[in-house]
Order: C-alpha cells, then structure tokens, then sequence
C-alpha cells in the first residue's frame, strides 16, 4: 500500500510539473522583429515606444532590426523572419533586395503574422505581393491603377470601393478624433469601446491599393475643417495572404501620438491576433478608453488599461422593442417645478425662466443656440419629458453632449422639437458637422402643434430610440457619438426681425439603465 501511495504521488508530481511548464510555455511572452531604419518620420524616437507598448507587462519580446540608410548597400540586410511569432513594420524606405522581399513574402504567405505601423503603408509602391499584404497604401506614385479608395458610407451604412482616378495618401492636421468600430466581432475589437478617442495624430485618408480579402475594422471620419477628405477613412483594417494574417494601423505618427491608449491597445490587439490567429488580452473598458476624451500613459504601461471591460449590451435587460414604461420603478425628477436648481446655462443669450411649473426658454434676436444644461452627466439612460414649442420655432434636447473648452460650444445629439409638418422625434448632430444622424425621416406630423407633446428616449451602448406620444420616430445605431454627457434644453437662434418665440418643457424624468 505505501508502494502504491508514493508511486501515485510521484505520478502525480510528474504530472504537475509537466502541465505546469506547458502552462508556462502557453503563456510566455509573443517573439516579436520590429522592422525600423529609413523613416520620414522620426524612427529613432517612435521605435523604441513600439517596443515598450509591446513589452509592456510582458506581453511580448522585441527584436530591433534597422534596415541600412538611404543609398546603402541592402544586399546585407536579411533577417530570419521565420524565427520570430510576428513581424512589426516600422519602416517606408528604399526597397530589399530581391531575396530578403522574397524572404518575407515567404514567411508571410506561409503563415507569419505581420503588423504594419502607420507610415509603413508608404512603403513598396512596387512591390505587388506587399502592396496585397497591406491591403491599402499611400504616397510612392500610387493610384487608381493600384486600387480602389475605400470608405464607410454613413447614409448606406456600408463600406464602398471608389475607382475613380487620383492620388493614394492625404491627412490633414494632426487633430484628436474619434475612431469607430464597424466590427465589434473580430477578436482585435470585441474587447474594444464601440467608439473612442484617439490623441492628435495623422488621420489618413485617401489610401489605395487591392484591397483583396480585407476587413475593415475601424474608421474616424476625416473632418474637411482640418484639411481633411469629409469621408470615413480606414484606421484599423486586417488582411488575410495566404496563410498569413496582417494587421494594419495608421495610428501612430509621433510621440504623442504613440502615448494616445488608442495606439497601444489596438496595437497589442492586433499584433497577438497577426501572430496566433486570437487575442487573449484582456478587454478594455470604455472607461479607461472612452468617448469623452482621448486617453494617454506612458507606453511601457499599456498593460495597465487592460481588465475589467465588457460591451455596453452584455448585462441589459432593456426591452427595445418597447416603449419606456412611465410606470416603473426607478424614474427620477430632473426639475422641481420652482426652479432651476441642477441645470446651468451655456451658449448664447435666450432666457429662462420657471413658470406655472414649467421651464420657459424665450428666444433673444441675434443670439446664437443657447441650452439649459443638466450639472450631471448621464450615459445609459431612459428621459421623458414634455414640451410645447411656439409654431415656426426650431428647438431640441442635447442627450449625452459635451462643450468644447475653447467658447464652451455644446455639441453631441439632439433630439429635435419642431412644429409640424418636421423633424419632430429625429436625431440631430448638433455642432459636429454630421448633420442629421437619422437618415431616413418619414415621419413630418408626429408632433401636435399647440399643445404638450409627450417625448420618451432611450439611450443605451451606441442604441438611440425616440418615441413621441406611443409613435415610435427614431431606432439608430450611433457609434460616432459619445455614450457619455449632460442633457441640454435648446433654444434655437433667430434671424434679426423675428420673434419672439418660447419653448416650454415640464415632468423632466430620467431613468438609469446601468
């Protein structure tokens, strides 16, 4: 029997210890080669952030390999890529030699993950099975005679493939801006906000190439107030080469732009998904990388924002199919009857005022917008209210809405209040240059003029719904707007010599839904 006993307990060690070490070996660090050398950008400063984004919480060990400088001799540089998990591109110089491209179109096509990093989609305008591997490229003479422009159309709600001739490459200035998850199922964005931030960088657009088995995951809309192209360029995209996976970022023109946590968590992502076909990094919550405003840290500590994130949708119990019901439990007061007490003022010079229990907003000749503000910001949500708005008067209530710190300009969706025939009930971009975010607005005579209209709105993950009366006007997906921010009740400006005009709203309720 002791036999027995100690044959079994040594069995067992032996058993441990081997799936310790496999354990081990699962877990340890990804092999990474990041490619670096010739650069119009400054390479010897973002090279190493790469490096530190990567290493970080030892996700990853990384290799430097700096191609020779402009003019010299390349028949020397040769790495073995088959030696390493991934291969990161930091690179947009003058072309290998023959054998080391054929080299890693071997490695690639063979089932080697590969990363390339912003301007290295510059890189090899004549190189075919590159140009393929990167799906889209820019500048280096590329044309419509190399493929297709490809952009997200928001009024088709679909990526489109422009022909027509011109250039590949063009950015504006280097502006924050708000990227958009166009596939929250890929294993790169599943862990992923809906729409987040993204620090002062290069926003690229008008890249071209074959585009062949590519999958656009994110997009930001490239703002024509910036120098931009007023389309929704490709950020994050990746690409299948034979048996090889790419994963291409334009993120990442400079040393603030690596320090944005947009850069290094879609960077992790999408370099352990290029090398092993899955990521098993943690998710990142959007309150770590949100909407509100664009996230930074040092890159050695991009492991610090992972853990803790889920979709906005995974514990709702809401019932979209149906109207809030004003009978349940939860609904609380946002106005008092008596006074103003929890909203402040912000933007032009319209009055209010409390009267018989309703909040009165007067029009004021010359103003601009003007809104009544909520003090507290509010992010998955239920709101009624009632309003009565003087016929030929434009108004609206901001939901989730932010202003700008230079001017304090408001901005963010409205629901839109208007006499009919209108826009009663549709969703409105205020400020942002979107325009109408509902397309489609069948609907002109939802609002009865003259009287009180009964408004319930639903505001939860990127879901907007609008409801006037029991008439149900707007269900919308909205991923470009922030998830987050105060309420405002809007007085439109007039022309000189019209007017006066009043607004008024009463029974202001809000629900919680997280």
């Amino acid at each position: 029997m002791k036999f027995r006993l100690c044959t079994l307990l040594a069995a067992f060690a032996v058993l441990t210890s081997s799936t310790i070490a496999v354990a081990q070996d699962s877990a340890k660090p990804l092999n990474v080669l990041l490619i670096d050398g010739q650069n119009n950008h400054k390479w010897k400063e973002t090279t190493p952030l790469i490096q530190a984004t990567l290493e970080s919480g030892d996700f990853a060990k990384v290799t430097v390999a700096t191609a020779p400088g402009k003019g010299e001799d390349k028949a020397g540089f040769a790495p073995k890529f088959s030696d390493y998990d991934v291969v990161v591109s930091n690179y947009n110089g003058e072309a290998w030699s023959t054998e080391t491209e054929k080299a890693f179109e071997t490695y690639v096509s063979e089932g080697g993950g590969f990363v390339t990093v912003h301007a290295a989609d510059n890189s090899f305008p004549k190189w075919d099975a590159y140009n393929r591997m990167i799906g889209l490229g820019g500048w280096g003479g590329r044309n419509e005679k190399d493929g297709p422009y490809v952009r997200w159309k928001e009024d088709q709600k679909k990526f489109t493939r422009d022909m027509s001739k011109g250039g590949g490459g063009q950015h504006g200035k280097r502006v924050p801006f708000m990227m958009v998850v166009r596939d929250a199922s890929h294993p790169i964005t599943a862990g992923l906000p809906k729409s987040f931030l993204q620090v002062a960088d290069e926003l690229y657009g008008k890249l071209r190439g074959p585009a062949e088995n590519m999958n656009v995951l994110a997009t930001a809309y490239s703002n024509p107030a910036t120098g931009g192209t007023g389309e929704h360029e490709p950020i994050l995209m990746t690409i299948e080469f034979g048996k090889g996976r790419v994963f291409h970022t334009t993120l990442g023109h400079d040393v603030a732009a690596m320090n944005g946590l947009a850069f290094q968590t879609s960077l992790r992502r999408g370099t352990e998904w290029a090398a092993n076909g899955e990521v098993t990094l943690p998710a990142v919550p959007a309150a770590k990388m949100g909407s509100d405003e664009a996230a930074t840290g040092a890159p050695a500590n991009a492991s610090d924002v992972e853990g803790d994130g889920q979709s906005a949708s995974s514990n709702s119990n809401v019932n979209f199919d149906a109207a809030p019901d004003l009978k349940a439990e939860g609904w609380k007061s946002l106005f008092d009857g008596k006074s103003l007490d929890g909203w402040n003022r912000k933007n032009g010079t319209a009055k209010y005022r409390v009267e018989d229990g309703t909040i009165v907003g007067t029009t004021s000749e010359g103003s601009p917008n003007s809104f009544l503000c909520s003090n507290e910001n509010y992010d998955n949500f239920e709101l009624t209210f009632e309003v009565n708005v003087d016929e030929g008067l434009n108004s609206g209530v901001q939901i989730r809405s932010q202003s700008r710190e230079k001017g304090g300009r408001v901005y963010g969706p409205q629901v839109e209040i208007e006499s009919a025939p209108g826009e009663a009930g549709y969703i409105y971009s205020e400020a942002t240059g979107r325009g109408w975010i509902t397309k489609e607005q069948p609907i002109k005579d939802a609002y009865k003029n003259g009287k009180f209209n009964r408004y319930l709105v639903r505001a939860h993950g990127n879901r907007i719904q609008v409801w006037i009366g029991d008439q149900k006007i707007s269900d919308i997906q909205d991923p470009e707007s922030s998830t987050n921010g105060f309420l405002g009740l809007q007085v439109h400006g007039i022309k000189a010599g019209t007017g006066p005009y009043e607004v008024s709203w009463r029974d202001i309720k809000i629900r919680d839904l997280n």
